[in-house]
């Protein structure tokens, strides 16, 4: 009997399934308001079919249901400062709590934007806030197929390296541990597999990009910081280490 052979998937879904990922993520670990949750359970319902199989399937599945009655307490209880320091969704409070080392590391994640065109100041955000990062992946997971589609191997390459730099040097240093402290601290089902599911899809993204990030290790350091402190004059390393000049916003 021939054996079967089973063909690997195509690029551009696997990079599809990719951006659908990181999406779902991202808004499952931003505050539950009700634009976010509408957000989810849309991405959730349109993207459950591509999403089976991974490490995030079940994250989706709950994420359907999703209402902010049940989640915002349990946001506000895990995640902010005023009422816990257990998990922290700012990279730079896995780093030390020296304000000015959390600029520059700020700055250099603002690197990575300014180099595609991304700006979050205005948006009451941090740059190094998880939801940021994540919808940062799937933003540059949606320019490599854009890239693939219209520019060639050499900017695809581009984008991948940017995917694998970003994870190397920012994402994948703190995603895996904050999910996991969420995950073990969270008092209901869908916040333990938000955490988890982020755990996972990260060793997962760090095997498919070939990445070498290196975990933080100990406590998170609370330390509050002006969320506009990291404008034009902290250009940071990343904007000279990578160049992406005509990539069209998309």
């Amino acid at each position: 009997m021939t054996p079967l052979r089973v063909e690997p998937a195509a690029p551009d879904f696997v990079t599809l399934q990719r951006a659908a990922a990181y999406e779902l993520l991202a808004l499952a670990l931003a505050y539950p308001d009700d634009n976010v949750l509408e957000q989810l359970r849309d991405v959730a319902t349109t993207a459950g079919g591509m999403l089976r199989g991974t490490p995030v399937a079940a994250l989706c599945e709950v994420a359907v249901h999703a209402t902010r009655p049940e989640l915002e307490p349990a946001y506000v209880e895990l995640c902010t400062l005023t009422s816990s320091v257990d998990c922290p969704t700012y990279e730079s409070a896995y780093f030390g709590g020296e304000a000015q080392l959390q600029t520059m590391r700020m700055a250099d994640i603002s690197g990575f934007y300014r180099a595609f065109g991304v700006e979050t100041m205005g948006t009451g955000l941090r740059p190094d806030e998880i939801s940021v990062e994540l919808e940062f992946m799937a933003y540059l997971c949606r320019k490599e197929v854009h890239a693939r589609a219209n520019k060639g191997a050499p900017r695809v390459a581009q984008t991948r390296r940017a995917q694998r730099l970003f994870l190397e040097e920012h994402l994948g240093t703190w995603a895996a541990p904050f999910g996991r402290r969420v995950a073990s601290r969270a008092n209901t089902t869908f916040y333990q597999l938000a955490g988890a599911a982020l755990s996972l899809w990260i060793a997962a993204e760090t095997a498919e990009l070939q990445a070498s990030p290196v975990e933080v290790t100990g406590m998170p350091v609370i330390e509050p910081l002006d969320r506009t402190n990291h404008g034009p004059e902290f250009v940071g390393r990343s904007a000279e280490v990578i160049t992406f000049d005509d990539i069209p916003v998309i």
